[in-house]
């Protein structure tokens, strides 16, 4: 595996559809350093999961991508790189602002079960082995209105102060490189661990929807591929894909 530390090359754009477009291109047309950090003031398209678009005010918040060296992680265990970003944004803003951060499976990080953060990670495969992964994170800090529909909020908001966003993007990666070296370590059983730690609904009853149907179920895990594991009023338990399900607030 390459020996890369995040953010050894820090390339700033005022504007770009998505950060994480921004990457996949660059790759393609030339060698581009695994840790490279592309920062945007303002995504035009900026992605969310389930291809939703990530809304944020140009100059307000922190949306970059990160070019990684994946290839040490395998199908099985590549959840774990998502994992450990979540981890890493959870340690980071609640250091910060001193709030209860929670992460809520598959990719959001929530505060007061507002969400102030995203991650959305595209992996690159050759020859069916992961090859690489484009990180792409949205985190929002001094923008403080939203629209009605969005359940958000900001580093700004719950603390009442604003922060400079090449400051915190230097903070943020020092604490993802130090959580880097647990999964380098390949110490995935201390990356559950503080994962579920502070997993949003976990061991709780919660609503989720399926195929247009709200059920009720006891979040059990996620599990090492990235699927939620759920325990039900009968007994039985099953696994469900982020395309399968979304978990309710």
């Amino acid at each position: 595996m390459n020996s890369q530390i995040i953010g050894n090359q820090i390339i700033s754009l005022t504007t770009t559809d998505s950060t994480n477009n921004y990457v996949a291109k660059l790759v393609n047309k030339t060698k581009v350093p695994y840790g490279t950090v592309i920062l945007a003031d303002f995504q035009t398209k900026g992605k969310g999961q389930r291809a939703n678009l990530w809304h944020s005010e140009k100059g307000k918040n922190l949306l970059f991508s990160i070019y990684f060296d994946s290839s040490f992680l395998t199908v099985n265990t590549i959840f774990y790189l998502s994992k450990t970003i979540a981890i890493s944004l959870r340690d980071f803003i609640f250091n910060i602002t001193g709030e209860y951060v929670e992460i809520k499976w598959p990719n959001d990080i929530l505060v007061n079960q507002q969400k102030i953060a995203g991650i959305l990670i595209e992996n690159q495969w050759r020859k069916n082995k992961i090859h690489s992964s484009i990180i792409g994170i949205g985190l929002n800090v001094n923008q403080i209105n939203f629209p009605k529909n969005i359940l958000a909020t900001s580093m700004r908001a719950i603390s009442h102060r604003e922060y400079d966003l090449k400051s915190l993007l230097d903070v943020f990666l020092k604490v993802f490189n130090s959580n880097l070296n647990i999964l380098k370590q390949k110490q995935f059983e201390n990356i559950d661990i503080q994962y579920h730690n502070h997993l949003f609904k976990y061991n709780k009853w919660s609503l989720y929807k399926s195929n247009g149907s709200v059920f009720k179920a006891k979040l059990n895990s996620v599990n090492n591929s990235g699927l939620i594991e759920l325990n039900f009023n009968d007994g039985q338990s099953k696994s469900f894909d982020f395309r399968e399900i979304t978990q309710l607030i």
